[in-house]
């Protein structure tokens, strides 16, 4: 185990000096120069440094360490998302603890008050599971797809994404457009606001939003729900598909594909996430990008934010999303 005095040894400073620059401030009369900071910093994290949060926290001083709150079950986006805040952390000289949970508030409730036992700084979280009880427990950054009124929260801002979609279909001259969303969107943040966004670029349209059933099933029952969906997109008519989320664009894609449908030539599809497969298949998918690395940057600044001083005014930070052109939508 790596000690204070090894790394004072290597930086060749006193304990004290290497103890009030991991600390995050000054001990008593010790000032360091932001070079000597620097280089004790970075001999920290050569030699990989790990913190003793228990003394840390009886001794008053920050842990270095934001709690994240995850749903085990969540879309594969919110993993990447949490990558990304993980990189952003650990650039700012953060880690990260994480603690998941699905559908369960209680549990999510302790797991917060576990993170919090545990001497993290900040807690990040869900803004779709932003219960009362969890808004007491204080240190709290909230994330989704919405705002979360009177707390910190960074929300993706899905309108900026599909305005670009609405304008590409404005050009390509497309008359239908539709949206693809889940039956139960009610229940989740970042769909209720897919859907508020559709309808403010497509007023009136309601009936163009098609039901998405459960997924839950095999893959050859997910294949039958695209074909069907496949079937009422052709009888409609529509000429342009915003979907849900990527995997719903490749899945529509094939279905439609195998009907005959010129794509984009006929109708335009675009997916949403931005996944890594979105290049690799035929016709690579147009999708709307979620900006991460912007958006756990926001994140994570909201979090030390409430770390420096807790009574600070708060802040909503709507992140851009933008739209992604391929081989889905026409070069226009």
């Amino acid at each position: 185990m790596v000690r204070l005095a090894d790394i004072a040894k290597k930086a060749g400073v006193s304990q004290g000096t290497v103890s009030a620059v991991l600390s995050g401030g000054t001990k008593g009369n010790i000032r360091v120069s932001a070079e000597k900071r620097e280089r004790i910093l970075a001999i920290a994290k050569e030699m990989n440094y790990i913190p003793n949060f228990s003394a840390q926290k009886l001794s008053g001083q920050s842990s270095h360490t934001l709690g994240v709150l995850v749903d085990s079950e969540d879309a594969a986006v919110r993993f990447r998302q949490l990558a990304a805040i993980e990189r952003e952390a650990d650039r700012r000289g953060y880690r990260i603890l994480v603690a998941e949970t699905h559908d369960n508030p209680e549990k999510l409730v302790l797991a917060c008050r576990t993170l919090f036992q545990y001497g993290v700084d900040a807690v990040i979280s869900p803004a779709n599971d932003a219960s009362e009880e969890l808004k007491k427990l204080g240190r709290i950054v909230f994330y989704g797809g919405e705002a979360v009124d009177g707390y910190p929260s960074v929300y993706s801002d899905v309108s900026s994404g599909y305005a670009e979609a609405a304008a590409l279909f404005a050009r390509e001259k497309r008359k239908n457009p539709a949206l693809l969303l889940s039956e139960n969107y009610e229940a989740y943040d970042t769909l209720r606001a897919r859907r508020a966004a559709f309808l403010s670029l497509f007023p009136g349209m309601e009936a163009n939003i098609l039901a998405l059933p459960s997924l839950s099933g095999t893959m050859e029952e997910k294949r039958r729900i695209f074909a069907s969906i496949a079937e009422l997109v052709t009888a409609r008519g529509f000429d342009a598909l915003l979907l849900q989320n990527d995997f719903c664009g490749l899945s529509l894609c094939s279905e439609l594909l195998r009907r005959g449908k010129k794509i984009p030539e006929e109708i335009s599809l675009i997916g949403q996430d931005n996944a890594e497969f979105c290049t690799c298949v035929y016709p690579a998918l147009s999708t709307i990008d979620p900006n991460l690395e912007s958006f756990a940057e926001a994140v994570v600044e909201l979090a030390l934010e409430r770390i420096r001083d807790s009574k600070s005014p708060v802040r909503t930070i709507a992140v851009p999303t933008r739209l992604i052109k391929r081989e889905t939508t026409q070069k226009i």
